[in-house]
Order: structure tokens, then sequence, then C-alpha cells
């Protein structure tokens, strides 16, 4: 499914969790009554992500039913935005943050369904760009994105070790190499500093079907693009090194 597609199936999905003219958010000090009043009063799919941000983002964490109600009210549109690379919230890792995916009883299998597929679509969007997208992070920080938020992450992996062109691959290689603390050519450990997102990426990079797909990548792209720097092609050579049995 195009995550076109998703995106709109998540509208109807959504529709059911309305709200009012408050928001449980914090009035204090992190959201004023005019953020709040031009959330509110902004059509769904005409909120920007500036308005979204100073209105709902900003606030500190209730973790009440409500505030995550009002979060799935939301979602539709955050998908929306995070499709096209436009976060409503100062980091792009902490977007999904306030989903609480750490406790899958709050929601429907059908809800977290279209979550993964949404995952996996966006980062295989995200796959087809390098050195950076279009908002200019790095691979590494759409993994930490989906990894601190709870996300299954194995689906989003196998999409990366399936992927076949040749941005991906690049992808690959920077991120083995500005990534991880490799000790010998057949362990890795990386340095994020969330242990289970570690424990997940660690797993499947030394997983030997895993690396067995990217040897055989490498040696495709440094076979049929004679045109590649000498910088790239150190690097390549690099990670062939590192990912030999």
């Amino acid at each position: 499914m195009l995550l076109e597609e998703i995106v709109e199936k998540s509208y109807k999905l959504f529709e059911n969790y309305t709200i009012g003219q408050t928001l449980d958010v914090c009035k204090q000090c992190c959201v004023s009554d005019a953020d709040e009043a031009r959330l509110v009063n902004t059509p769904l799919r005409e909120i920007s992500s500036s308005v979204l941000r100073s209105g709902y983002f900003e606030s500190a964490r209730g973790y009440t039913d409500r505030e995550l109600w009002e979060m799935k009210h939301f979602l539709p549109r955050v998908l929306e935005l995070v499709r096209n690379f436009d976060f409503p919230c100062a980091s792009t890792e902490e977007v999904f943050m306030r989903l609480d995916l750490h406790k899958p009883e709050r929601w429907t299998s059908e809800e977290l369904q279209l979550l993964q597929n949404f995952s996996v679509e966006f980062f295989k969007k995200c796959l087809s760009y390098y050195p950076y997208s279009p908002e200019g992070d790095d691979i590494s920080a759409y993994l930490t994105m989906f990894g601190v938020a709870h996300f299954p992450l194995k689906p989003i992996l196998d999409a990366w070790t399936n992927a076949e062109n040749i941005e991906s691959t690049l992808q690959f290689k920077d991120f083995i190499i500005n990534e991880f603390n490799y000790q010998t050519s057949s362990y890795f450990e990386t340095q994020n500093e969330e242990e289970s997102i570690n424990k997940i990426i660690s797993n499947w990079l030394n997983d030997a079907d895993v690396k067995s797909k990217f040897l055989i990548k490498i040696d495709k792209i440094m076979a049929e693009n004679k045109n590649l720097d000498s910088e790239t092609v150190e690097e390549l050579s690099l990670v062939k090194e590192l990912l030999k049995p």
C-alpha cells in the first residue's frame, strides 16, 4: 500500500476520535490559550506543523487517556506531515513518542497494523535518498524515531535488507561506518544510547543472511558503477571486509 493510501485510510480509521474546544495540555507554561484555540479551530487536514507544535507538541506530557485520545485525533495529520518530512516537533526522533506503543492494549489491532505499514513504507521512502533526506536527517534518525516510539523494527530492517536501489546500499555503508563500534569483522555494536534499539539492530546486522545480501549488493554497485569516487570505493571496500564471515 502506498504512503498516500495509508494516510487516507488513517483519516477514516481515526475519525471517531473527536475533540472539543480545549485540550489536555499544559496551560501553565507550555501552551497559550491562543495557540490552543488556533489548533482546535483549524480543520484537521489544514493544520500546519508549526500550529500543531505550538498548540500540542510543546506541552508537557500528562500520560492520560484523554491525552492519547487527542493524539489519535491529530495522528492522521501527523502522518501526512511526516510523509512529507515536515515534522511537528523540535526533534525528528520525538515525533511518535506520544503514541505510547509500549502499551498495545490502548490500541486496536487495525490501528497498530496501519502504524506498522506506515513505518515500513515511510522508511522505504527514506531509503530512496542519499546521503540525506529532504529534511536533512540521515537514516539513523528515522530508525531512532521509530525505535524510541516502540514501533516494531524488524519489518523496517527487513525492508532495508531487501531494498535494491543504490541509495539504500550507500546509506547502509554510511550507517556501518558512522553508527557502529566494530571490534571484529563479525561483531557490531550500535552507538545508539537506547539499549533496546541497539540490541535489535545489532542482531539484524550480525545475521549471516543479512550480511550476505549486503555483500552481494555492494559487489554489484562496485561492478556496475565505474564512476564512483575513490572515497566511496574505499568505504565500500571497508564495509565488505567488515561483513565477510
